[in-house]
């Protein structure tokens, strides 16, 4: 396999050398509802053509067999890694694999799971299980453990997305992402501002891919794909300070895990900012 070769964009080589041999891929998931793997089974025929094209050894949707002992091309994992279990098999899908991607929300950002690094999470273990003793610890994001190559964003993720993705996995294309926010796709669409309307939304700051699907039910965006690259983070927080009070954006922005993201890239936007006064 030749190296990565990060410039603007992820850039995957063809990664055999025997042309021959099909790539091997297996798709795990970690602590997760599995919603992201089953958007790739939503693909139908799309999906099956796909896997023709390659060896899949590990997939626990299509069969529940213990994982080979084998290497593999493409390692695709969805969830977070919660529990010592997770951690352990991310780390070894990770020396076992050439090249790894994160699917959806949870691996990228922590999802819903990161709910509880805001609040007094002894309390709430207490309020879900009660005496039942169980681990309780912070979540983190997958690129925490592991080095990952490639996101594919969302919460699910987006079906045309993932296909043109992995497609262009197989043929060696660069892989990149558009950075667009949100709502560019929303405007487009037609669909009612909701910032304006006066409801707290993410749209501004988040990556465009989702066609804007939770506006089309009226839906304020919170981000769960995940910043664009060149986001006005300071403006809109500023915005969304001088109209909400902190406890209701905050609330919206732990909801997907990307509060975290928001605030460091604010607290580095400001380090920046003063390095070049």
């Amino acid at each position: 396999m030749k190296k990565l070769k990060k410039e603007k964009g992820i850039y995957l080589y063809k990664m055999l050398k025997n042309k021959k041999l099909k790539p091997r891929i297996a798709i795990i998931g970690l602590t997760s509802c599995e919603g992201c793997q089953f958007v790739m089974l939503d693909q139908g025929k799309r999906f099956l053509n796909w896997l023709k094209k390659v060896e899949l050894d590990e997939f626990r949707l299509l069969e529940d067999q213990p994982m080979p002992d084998k290497n593999y091309d493409i390692c695709f994992v969805e969830g977070n890694p919660v529990t010592a279990e997770n951690i352990k098999l991310l780390k070894e899908m990770r020396q076992r694999s050439k090249f790894l991607v994160v699917l959806g929300n949870c691996a990228a950002l922590g999802g819903v799971w990161e709910l509880k690094n805001y609040q007094n999470k002894k309390r709430v273990i207490r309020q879900v299980y009660q005496s039942m003793r169980v681990p309780n610890p912070d979540i983190k994001e997958v690129n925490n453990f592991v080095k990952v190559d490639l996101t594919i964003p969302g919460c699910p993720i987006d079906g045309d997305e993932l296909m043109e993705i992995i497609h262009q996995l197989l043929i060696a294309k660069p892989v990149r992402l558009p950075q667009n926010p949100v709502c560019e796709e929303c405007q487009m669409r037609g669909y009612e501002c909701l910032l304006q309307k006066g409801e707290i939304c993410l749209g501004p700051i988040s990556l465009a891919g989702c066609k804007a699907v939770c506006l089309k039910s009226k839906q304020a965006c919170w981000g769960c794909r995940g910043l664009f690259e060149g986001a006005q983070i300071k403006n809109l927080m500023t915005y969304l300070l001088n109209n909400f009070s902190r406890e209701q954006v905050y609330r919206v922005m732990e909801v997907f895990g990307a509060r975290d993201s928001i605030m460091g890239q604010l607290r580095s936007d400001e380090v920046n900012g003063n390095k070049s006064r």
